[in-house]
């Protein structure tokens, strides 16, 4: 906290000294009074940001016309510089969206803000800055971060007709920019995500940002009920993601597993090209855990994904688990996997490739790459016991090229 704050301080300190006014507002202000470590900084000034820019070399000016922003690194964590909204500090405060939010600090230590501001903060009270209907007129997307909030912020719960506001106006998020409401959702989704799901459909934006979602009231307390547990555990963004697409949606068929629905929901968001695979992947697989072992597949997938995605899958599909059935053949996967993660560490028992060759008086090529794989996938299931039972099993393969280890399937 102390990084982030000198830090974001020593911007306000030296546009002040260029003869500006500068204050931080916003989220730190908020987090500062209730005692949540702030990760990053906002700064309001009077200065024009094309002025800034030669005050910060190492700064980055960011966003479209009319709404951009300087962002400066900072040792830890970043900070983002921008001019007041309306001319003023009053008018930047009064333009915020919510009440929680329109507070400033000054570098003499004086917080500015309305009581009613300061207020909320100590309830633990969202609500909007002003009428909630020119607030959501400003930007719809301020829908979608009262259920953000809700979801980030602990304890703080919108007052009832904030949500009832945002119902009414039905704000329409088809205005915002994709990568906006991609980010919403994802930081909802880091936080609490029943919480951001509840909200998301009590202020009517589920059927718009989730469409075709379970909505019937068991389907959706299932996925929140998934949801929370993979909150508990410390799910990856990823895994989480995935949870919400592994029910079967309303217009999906059977073949439909939900990965593609996965795919092009996070690739239209905007995520990461890997966040967005990960979990389509995640959704194609969720199965394998819960059906009875098959330990070739199962290597195969080890070997082209990794541990990484192996503990995210068990994770995962053990949300899904109904019955004694299921959570037994989930325990025999994951038994299964663990030795296979053992074996993986057991590189002594490996030929390399050079003493392959040497061995069976191979050229390097194609070929020589297939008996490797081959090796590293027998090495899981059923595994090698020394380096002269590895050389046994390529005998085996020489004697019979067409076996299903040459080439190494992963797509069973």
């Amino acid at each position: 906290m102390t990084n982030v704050i000198s830090g974001a301080l020593d911007v306000v300190r030296r546009l002040e000294e260029a003869g500006y006014e500068a204050v931080l507002v916003g989220g730190i202000v908020r987090d500062l009074l209730c005692g949540f470590p702030p990760a990053d900084a906002d700064i309001a000034s009077n200065i024009p940001l094309a002025d800034a820019v030669p005050l910060f070399p190492a700064g980055r000016l960011l966003g479209p016309e009319g709404m951009k922003v300087l962002l400066l690194p900072l040792e830890q964590g970043h900070c983002e510089v921008f001019s007041y909204s309306g001319g003023s500090l009053k008018d930047d405060l009064s333009r915020r969206d919510f009440t929680v939010n329109a507070l400033a600090l000054r570098r003499t230590g004086e917080v500015v803000g309305s009581r009613r501001s300061l207020a909320d903060v100590a309830s633990r009270v969202l609500r909007f800055n002003g009428p909630a209907r020119e607030r959501l007129a400003e930007d719809p997307l301020r829908a979608l971060r009262l259920a953000r909030f809700a979801a980030v912020l602990p304890g703080f719960v919108p007052v009832s007709e904030t949500a009832a506001a945002c119902r009414k106006a039905r704000p329409s998020l088809q205005k915002c920019a994709p990568e906006r409401v991609g980010r919403e959702i994802r930081l909802g989704l880091e936080g609490n995500p029943r919480i951001f799901l509840e909200m998301v459909r009590e202020c009517g934006l589920l059927d718009f940002i989730f469409p075709g979602m379970p909505s019937r009231e068991f389907d959706f307390s299932r996925l929140c009920r998934i949801l929370d547990g993979l909150a508990q555990e410390g799910a990856d963004i990823e895994v989480r993601a995935a949870a919400l697409f592994s029910l079967p949606w309303g217009g999906s068929s059977r073949a439909d597993d939900g990965s593609s629905a996965a795919e092009a929901a996070l690739t239209a968001w905007k995520w990461p090209d890997r966040a967005a695979l990960e979990a389509a992947e995640l959704v194609r697989q969720r199965r394998l855990p819960l059906g009875s072992p098959e330990p070739e597949r199962m290597a195969a997938l080890f070997e082209a994904r990794g541990t990484h995605f192996m503990d995210s899958l068990f994770l995962l599909s053990r949300q899904f688990c109904v019955g004694e059935p299921h959570f037994r053949r989930w325990s025999e996967n994951r038994a299964l996997y663990v030795s296979m993660a053992a074996r993986a560490l057991r590189e002594d028992v490996l030929p390399t490739g050079g003493e392959i060759m040497n061995r069976f008086s191979l050229a390097p090529g194609p070929f020589l790459g297939k008996l490797l794989a081959a090796l590293k996938l027998r090495r899981l299931h059923p595994g090698f016991a020394s380096k002269e039972e590895a050389f046994s099993f390529i005998e085996t393969l020489l004697r019979n090229p067409s076996s299903p280890y040459l080439p190494c399937r992963t797509d069973k």
